[in-house]
C-alpha cells in the first residue's frame, strides 16, 4: 500500500511540474503578446490567441487535479486573458443595418505560385461580389484574368521589377486609384463606389510579412500610414487585405486605432484565414475593418483554393442611426 501511495505521489509530481513549466511557457508568450510595439519578436507572440488558451485549459485541469494549486491559479489567470480577447469576437454582436442595400467585398491572397488559377476564377465569378482584392497578383494571374469573362475591370498596384501586387476587380459603377501608403513600396488600392446613395471609399492592402526587425517595421509603418489615410476621410472607410497582422496585434491596433475603425470579426468569430493547410495552427491575418458608420451583414471564409489562405468574404451596409 505504501509502495502504491509513494507511486501515486510520484506521477503526481511529475504531471504537476510538466505542468508548471508548460504554464510559465504560456504565462510568458501571453504576456509577450502584449509587447509587440517594443519588439518585433513579441509580437510575433500575440498571433496565437486561440492556440494559448486551448493548451492553458488542460494545463489548469491537471495542475488542479494533482493539487498544484499556485500553478493553477497562474494558468487560469493567463487563459482568462486569452478568452477575454477571442470570446468577444463570438458574442459582441454587430451593429443592425439602416436598410437592405449592401456591398459585397470579397479579398483573397492567391499566392503568385498558385497552380489553380481556373478554379480560383470560377470561384470569383461565382461569388457575386462588387469589389474584389487579389493579393500577390502576379503578371501571370493577370494574364489568366484578361483571359477570362469576369464582368470586371482590372486595376493593378504591380509595379516592373517587383514579383507582385495587389489587383482590384471593380464594376462599372466604381473607380479605382493606385495608392503609395508608406515608404517600403507596397502599393496600395483605393476603390471609391456608392453604397445607398452614400460615397464609400475601400482601400485593400498587402503589407509585407513580419518575419523580420526591418519587414516587421515595413508592415507597420505601411498599417499606420493607412489607419491615418482612413482617419482624414471625410467619408464612410473600408479597409481590407492579408494585413500579415493578427487580430490581437500591435500592427492590427496601428490600423483601428486612429480612425476608430470596427473589426468585422466582431460577432463572426475568429476565422483564422492563414495558413490554409495547418488548421491547428492556423490565424486571423486577412481582415476587413471599417468605419463606425458602417456594419458587417455577413463575413465568412472561402474554401480551400490552391493558396496558403482561405478567401474573405464580408458584406457590408450601412449602420442604422
Amino acid at each position: 500500500m505504501a509502495q502504491k501511495k509513494r507511486s501515486t505521489s510520484a506521477i503526481a509530481a511529475l504531471l504537476g511540474s510538466l505542468a508548471t513549466t508548460l504554464a510559465l511557457a504560456l504565462v510568458f508568450l501571453t504576456v509577450a503578446g502584449f509587447l509587440g510595439g517594443i519588439w518585433w519578436g513579441f509580437d510575433l507572440a500575440a498571433h496565437f490567441r486561440v492556440q494559448y488558451a486551448a493548451l492553458l485549459l488542460p494545463v489548469v485541469a491537471v495542475s488542479a487535479g494533482v493539487r498544484w494549486r499556485r500553478t493553477a491559479l497562474v494558468a487560469g489567470a493567463a487563459l482568462l486573458v486569452n478568452l477575454a480577447l477571442i470570446v468577444p469576437l463570438y458574442l459582441v454582436r454587430p451593429a443592425p443595418s439602416d436598410g437592405p442595400a449592401t456591398l459585397q467585398i470579397l479579398s483573397f491572397n492567391v499566392t503568385a505560385s498558385n497552380p489553380e488559377r481556373r478554379t480560383v476564377i470560377d470561384y470569383l465569378a461565382a461569388s457575386g461580389a462588387d469589389i474584389i482584392f487579389l493579393h500577390e497578383s502576379s503578371t501571370d494571374w493577370e494574364d489568366a484574368l484578361s483571359r477570362s469573362d469576369l464582368p470586371y475591370e482590372m486595376v493593378s498596384s504591380w509595379e516592373p521589377g517587383t514579383v507582385f501586387g495587389t489587383l482590384a476587380l471593380i464594376g462599372k459603377d466604381a473607380t479605382a486609384t493606385v495608392l503609395p501608403l508608406g515608404d517600403f513600396g507596397q502599393l496600395s488600392v483605393e476603390v471609391t463606389i456608392e453604397l445607398d446613395g452614400t460615397e464609400i471609399k475601400v482601400l485593400g492592402t498587402h503589407p509585407l510579412s513580419p518575419v523580420s526587425s526591418a519587414r516587421t517595421a515595413a508592415r507597420d509603418e505601411q498599417l499606420r500610414t493607412i489607419g491615418e489615410w482612413a482617419a482624414r476621410q471625410d467619408v464612410p472607410v473600408v479597409v481590407t487585405g492579408d494585413f500579415n497582422a493578427s487580430t490581437w496585434s500591435h500592427g492590427f491596433s496601428l490600423v483601428t486605432g486612429a480612425a476608430g475603425l470596427i473589426n468585422s470579426q466582431r460577432g463572426f468569430g475568429v476565422q483564422a484565414s492563414w495558413p490554409a493547410s495547418h488548421t491547428l495552427f492556423s490565424i486571423p491575418i486577412d481582415h476587413l475593418v471599417h468605419s463606425p458608420d458602417l456594419t458587417t451583414v455577413e463575413r465568412h471564409l472561402g474554401e480551400n483554393l490552391g493558396s496558403d489562405h482561405f478567401p474573405l468574404f464580408a458584406t457590408v451596409a450601412r449602420a442604422a442611426g
